[in-house]
């Protein structure tokens, strides 16, 4: 029995259903996060404990963490620097010492959209038959989505990518402490900014990248 036609059949719903994490090209290794914003009307929803990093902080330590991974890039944190990402290329002082003092093949700036970690109750079925009851559970939700615009040197917009996490904590039948909150909004923001790395990658130096493409 001819068993081509099986087997190119076997091959081609191996290869529709397989799939490849997207890609987002930059040019070359070298980048420097110049910003990191969050809406001051939505900083308000966020439950911080005195002394506490603002979600912006967070989000700058962990994105910078995530990119400089295994080497993949080289990341400067040029955020002290004090320019944002409309002055690039427009402002021609500014956009010259952010040259002098932090030179990379891309420049990174970041919104944050939303990124709190909010209380949630849930109700749970535990148990089956007559002897099943309803229980009240408590965690904390992290979530975050992040906006980050890539621009080349003169101010050009290389990329726009949005990208979103969440992390939330174990359930609990009492409401968790202010630090479970904590963590929750941190893993959130880790997990969005492994997000961010994992789609980025480095090209050649000077090299043209794809027109933006908000994700």
């Amino acid at each position: 029995m001819n068993r081509l036609p099986v087997l190119a059949a076997a091959a081609l719903f191996a290869t529709g259903c397989a799939t490849t994490a997207p890609e987002t090209i930059l040019p070359g290794r070298n980048l420097a996060l110049i910003d990191v914003q969050y809406p001051e009307s939505r900083m308000s929803g966020v439950a911080m404990a005195a002394g506490e990093e603002t979600p912006t902080a967070r989000m700058g330590k962990s994105l910078i963490r995530e990119l400089s991974r295994d080497g993949k890039f080289q990341v400067v944190d040029a955020r002290g620097a004090g320019v944002r990402p409309a002055e690039l290329g427009k402002d021609a002082a500014k956009t010259a010492a952010l040259g002098r003092s932090a030179p990379a093949d891309a420049y990174l700036g970041v919104r944050l959209l939303d990124c709190a970690a909010r209380a949630i109750t849930e109700s749970e079925r535990r148990g089956s038959g007559p002897t099943a009851v309803e229980v009240t559970v408590y965690l904390f939700r992290g979530e975050c989505t992040a906006e980050m615009t890539a621009y080349d040197p003169t101010g050009k917009i290389l990329k726009v990518l949005q990208k979103s996490g969440r992390w939330d904590s174990p359930r609990q039948e009492r409401p968790d402490s202010g630090a479970m909150q904590s963590q929750a909004l941190t893993n959130a923001v880790d997990n969005t900014a492994n997000r961010i790395a994992r789609e980025l990658k480095p090209g050649q130096a000077g090299a043209p990248a794809a027109a933006p493409e908000a994700k």
